[in-house]
């Protein structure tokens, strides 16, 4: 009883926190454009392996990059998945360079089997975020001017999906399907100043500020075949469906100046104001697609590449199409491996400590964003590691998991800024252990 109380008092401080998912998650000039960066869809698990695991199915773990996985959960052991998420950056140019940090609730997950085939899954996290704040400087008639370029927000997503094993034939074959429905929610703040030096002269900024709202789908398959006694393949594919975004925007622009002694604006006129403006976004169609290698329950070597027609994404207001011009297709090849030295069902022996019972994880990326900037493609290079240490006090599926990620986006060359990052995901993976009943009716009482 305890145990569940436990959870509930969880339960109760992950939903009161989806208020704190308005914090700023990223603070990197790239994500101006656009919906902004686009946020990998995955847990802390398998950050730790640059999130190569579309083809991967563990009931220990769950795996929000592929529906299909749901259908893997185990009876009466629901997974209820919660993370930490932070990023550290150094911003550079030719000239100058910048510290950065962010930290924030990631996102939370719970999977529930249903019966010994199906899965269903349900949980919140971010899609895309927003954070920037830029100057540039010139003279005018002798006079300092400062560009600045600020922008914050993102778009939520919260979903539900399903999973189901269509074929189980014990180790040796099986094949999964699945599908993802998602709303997608949130606001983008985006604005453009124009502020002189000399404090007789009116300064300008124009203000976007656009709300989000719309569905989203993406469906999954798997498919594992025991290869020898000791190697199982497995092969997943996640598609990601074209869909629209109902979106409202207003717009202003005026001209203001500073309060003495403060940074508080005072606006002085209004240049022009277009509220409630509705319009359409076309979100892109994407597709991953990933295979793995197990060698004797302990090695997985896990390859992935994942395409996105940022491209065909739309923009557009009353017919009048702002489509960002910067946008292109997306593409990343990712390398995952994981090693584990203590098989599940050795975990009592007494004599393995608890660093022979954890997963390690390593991976690497290859990115080409969907971004190019002064006729330069911006590409995105990391490499991770992780670990996931299990609670054995707990005898359960219970673990504590760690992900790390250092990387670097863009470049100093054309005049751009090259985002040097470290990234850390801490998450908690909770399932009930063989004396805990988790949404089971009891027989006795």
């Amino acid at each position: 009883m305890r145990k569940i109380n436990k959870i509930i008092i969880l339960l109760s401080i992950v939903f009161s926190s989806v208020f704190s998912f308005g914090q700023k998650l990223n603070n990197s000039p790239y994500t101006r454009y656009g919906l902004g960066e686009i946020t990998e869809q995955t847990t802390a698990s398998y950050f730790g392996m640059n999130s190569a695991s579309v083809a991967l199915a563990e009931f220990n773990h769950l795996n929000i990059s592929n529906p299909a996985s749901y259908g893997s959960l185990l009876k009466y052991k629901p997974l209820f998945d919660v993370g930490i998420y932070g990023k550290i950056q150094t911003l550079k140019t030719e000239n100058s360079k910048s510290n950065q940090n962010n930290f924030a609730l990631r996102s939370f997950a719970l999977g529930m089997p249903i019966g010994t085939k199906t899965g269903v899954a349900f949980g919140l996290l971010p899609y895309s975020t927003v954070g920037y704040d830029i100057n540039s400087y010139s003279l005018i008639e002798g006079d300092s001017v400062r560009y600045n370029y600020e922008g914050n927000g993102g778009i939520n997503k919260v979903f539900l999906g399903v999973g189901r094993e269509v074929i189980n034939k014990g180790d040796s074959l099986k094949l999964s399907i699945g599908a993802n429905v998602s709303y997608l929610f949130g606001t983008i703040d985006n604005s453009r100043s124009v502020i002189y030096d000399n404090t007789t002269y009116y300064n300008s900024k124009v203000n976007d500020f656009k709300t989000f709202k719309g569905v989203n789908f993406d469906l999954g398959v798997q498919y594992s075949q025991k290869l020898s006694s000791k190697l199982k393949l497995q092969v997943g594919a996640n598609y990601t469906l074209s869909n629209k975004l109902d979106v409202t925007k207003d717009f202003y622009a005026y001209n203001f100046k500073y309060s003495s002694f403060s940074v508080v604006e005072t606006a002085k006129d209004t240049i022009e104001v277009n509220e409630g403006q509705k319009g359409k976004v076309t979100l892109p169609s994407g597709l991953k697609v990933g295979a793995a290698l197990t060698f004797n329950k302990k090695l997985v070597l896990s390859l992935q590449y994942e395409q996105t027609s940022w491209n065909n994404y739309e923009e557009i207001y009353d017919g009048v199409d702002l489509t960002p011009t910067e946008l292109n297709q997306s593409s990343k090849i990712a390398f995952g491996l994981s090693y584990t030295p203590t098989s599940m069902k050795d975990w009592s022996s007494k004599t393995r400590s608890i660093f022979q019972k954890s997963t390690y994880r390593f991976g690497l990326k290859t990115v080409n964003t969907n971004i190019t900037v002064n006729n330069t493609l911006i590409k995105d290079y990391g490499i991770s590691f992780g670990i996931s240490t299990p609670l054995l006090s707990s005898r359960s599926f219970s673990s504590i998991d760690l992900g790390v990620d250092l990387g670097k986006l863009g470049t100093t060359d054309n005049s751009l800024i090259e985002d040097n990052y470290f990234r850390v995901y801490l998450g908690f993976s909770l399932s009930p252990s063989n004396y805990d009943r988790w949404f089971r009716k009891r027989k006795y009482d």
